[in-house]
């Protein structure tokens, strides 16, 4: 029998359940996500679902895609930002560093740091070896610097006037600069153009383990920059025996006047021929142009490098001093007594600990002496000896009761 074809014939009657089912099928339909949104449901979704519409509506809102179109794949190339310069590694520190600052016509971003290896070597003749020092090369500054443990070699090189690069040679000034461990101070009131060694001789101080290295005067002003080795600052030093003030050194933000930017001085620029207003910085400038006073450094309406710019001066770095290290003593296998004990942990840099006179013994101190509560004391001494008293009475009046031995 046809159970399916009797179903098809039977007509939909009010009490046929296969009718009902029917139209409840037709009826129904899916529920929707806005559905579960008006009842206050929320769909879940896995975290790169969420990053990928978070994607999509930033694509959408900033104009770069329509609605309709399709945002950018996996498969699609990325567009990656610009790659950050890694900072390069720090030199010996206990090296001694000699600076080469070109004159005016050599940018050094254009030379290679062999280049200026090879002309250094070149100039010492056959002195200095290439694996005697390392190189590097600061285009910001337009400055080399050379770091050596040797003290012979950057004594040579502090004597070289001129340097030939690329067949061509080219002045230059050489200074070895202060090593770690090293503070500069300030004092005013000094002659002009006084010699170092004068000022060396002719200073004292009263502060313990610092040591003067080096003195000179600042241009032709009236100060003088004083080099201590030591972990602090003097701040008093005297002068032919006048007492004067030393103030931290603080070194000047480098502007040129050529090129009129903030990172090198005048006499090292690479582009001497730059036409720029030195008042307002203003770029191929004619000579009738409105000219307002601009600073370079902070913007403000002085000349670049006047006295009252607040940023001309290069904020102090803080050095803290730093402790001695206690030298590592192992700790002993054994102490011969407990005092021992305590001095080595004393030493150490803990606190002595004091054994309480009051306290109560421990259970097994307490079983070793036979009785609870006694304290039981080390002794160095011999014990005296102990016997059984065994005579009789007689005995004793005959010994006028003197004790055994």
């Amino acid at each position: 029998m046809d159970f399916a074809a009797q179903n098809r014939d039977e007509p939909s009657l009010p009490g046929n359940c296969n009718a009902a089912s029917a139209h409840a099928d037709a009826d129904f339909s899916a529920p929707t996500e806005t559905d579960h949104t008006r009842e206050g449901w929320q769909i879940s979704q896995s975290l790169r679902a969420k990053k990928k519409q978070a994607k999509e509506r930033k694509f959408q809102q900033g104009g770069d895609f329509s609605a309709d179109s399709t945002p950018t794949t996996d498969n699609q190339p990325k567009r990656w930002g610009r790659p950050t310069r890694r900072r390069p590694p720090a030199l010996p520190k206990d090296d001694l560093k000699v600076v080469f600052r070109p004159h005016q016509g050599l940018p050094l971003k254009n030379v290679t740091t062999q280049a200026i290896s090879d002309a250094i070597v070149e100039a010492c003749q056959g002195k200095v070896r290439w694996d005697q020092f390392i190189l590097r090369i600061r285009p910001g500054s337009n400055i080399t610097l050379a770091s050596t443990p040797e003290t012979t070699v950057a004594m040579v090189m502090r004597g070289f006037t001129s340097l030939n690069i690329n067949g061509r040679p080219h002045p230059v000034n050489v200074y070895v600069t202060a090593g770690e461990g090293t503070r500069k101070g300030v004092i005013h009131g000094i002659e002009p153009h006084t010699p170092s060694e004068a000022i060396k001789a002719s200073i004292r101080f009263r502060t313990q383990s610092v040591t003067l290295v080096d003195a000179r005067m600042l241009g032709d002003s009236q100060s003088a920059v004083l080099t201590f080795f030591g972990d602090i600052l003097p701040r008093y030093v005297y002068y032919r025996g006048g007492e004067k003030e030393c103030i931290p050194f603080r070194n000047t933000v480098q502007f040129c006047r050529a090129c009129g930017e903030v990172g090198h001085r005048t006499d090292v620029c690479a582009q001497p021929d730059s036409a720029v207003c030195r008042i307002c910085g203003m770029r191929n400038a004619q000579l009738n142009h409105n000219c307002t006073p601009t600073c370079a450094i902070c913007t403000g309406n002085h000349i670049t490098g006047d006295r009252s710019c607040l940023k001309r001066l290069k904020p102090i770095r803080k050095q803290s001093a730093k402790p001695p290290k206690k030298p590592h003593k192992p700790a002993p296998r054994w102490f011969q007594s407990e005092e021992e004990e305590l001095e080595w942990e004393y030493g150490r840099g803990g606190a002595r600990k004091s054994r309480s006179r009051t306290r109560t013994p421990s259970k097994n101190r307490a079983a070793e002496t036979g009785q609870p509560g006694q304290r039981h004391s080390k002794s160095t001494s011999t014990p005296k000896a102990i016997c059984q008293d065994n005579t009789s009475p007689s005995e004793k009046q005959a010994t006028g009761g003197m004790p055994c031995t």
